[in-house]
């Protein structure tokens, strides 16, 4: 029952005061990897680097039917390629990652290290 636009809108907000940019995680509890990564982000060593990087968001987009209205902000108005799907946007909100959204849809497969490496190529 959470408010999206209001968490996006937040961390918008936290953005635009801390100068990070803001990482929205799209997902759902129906999903594994979604679990999975979730999880991976709240390792001490990981949810560190991400504090430093980013004003976080999460998302739950349900089966691809609910708050969908929070990517298409973005300029995506298809239908996901799947989930996790990360989206990276400067303060002002501008998308950096376009083009490898779903690119951690497999993240089951990915190790703390290799989902740093992943988020580390769109930091400052």
């Amino acid at each position: 029952n959470a408010n999206a636009g209001a968490a996006v809108d937040a961390a918008f907000a936290r953005a635009r005061k801390s100068g990070k940019d803001v990482l929205i995680d799209l997902g759902g509890n129906w999903c594994a990897d979604c679990r999975i990564l979730s999880g991976l982000m709240e390792l001490p060593e990981l949810h560190a680097f991400l504090a430093a990087h980013y004003e976080m968001a999460t998302v739950d987009v349900g089966r691809f039917n609910r708050n969908l209205d929070i990517p298409a902000r973005f300029g995506i108005t298809e239908r996901l390629e799947g989930v996790p799907a990360i989206l990276v946007s400067t303060p002002g909100g501008r998308l950096v990652n376009a083009g490898h959204v779903s690119a951690i849809e497999d993240a089951r497969h990915m190790s703390p290290q290799a989902l740093a490496d992943w988020l580390a190529q769109w930091t400052k």
